[in-house]
């Protein structure tokens, strides 16, 4: 992993501290990251799953997108909506969120404030 990829998942470790953390370097430079036992809250079944995203070798200079969560079911049987598709990620069966950031600037678009507001729309549906 090239060292600015290195620095975002370091910092996705201490922003979600307590939390496992899988790396898996994607040969590249850039790495596959699993933040495990997300607490989603009761709209959600299960509601606690995984987080996963691709942080590539351009980070700092490329958004990080999508993320993916494992796959959910809503408990009031409402749709999940057409920014969440059912996909693989890395052999798990997943959602993937499709939240681009559409003013993408990397002094606030790091991996770790993306990964916090993806959750925070997804919990908030």
């Amino acid at each position: 992993m090239n060292p600015k990829v290195v620095e975002a998942v370091n910092a996705v470790r201490a922003h979600f501290a307590g939390k496992p953390v899988e790396v898996v370097p994607d040969g590249a430079g850039g790495a596959h990251v699993f933040i495990e036992e997300i607490e989603v809250g009761l709209l959600y079944t299960p509601d606690v799953t995984w987080l996963g995203f691709h942080i590539d070798s351009a980070h700092p200079h490329s958004d990080v997108y999508p993320h993916y969560v494992g796959r959910l079911t809503r408990t009031d049987g409402v749709s999940l909506g057409e920014a969440i598709t059912e996909h693989d990620y890395q052999g798990r069966p997943a959602l993937q969120l499709s939240r681009r950031s559409n003013r993408w600037n990397p002094a606030i678009d790091t991996a770790a404030n993306k990964a916090e507001r993806i959750l925070k729309w997804l919990c908030d549906r």
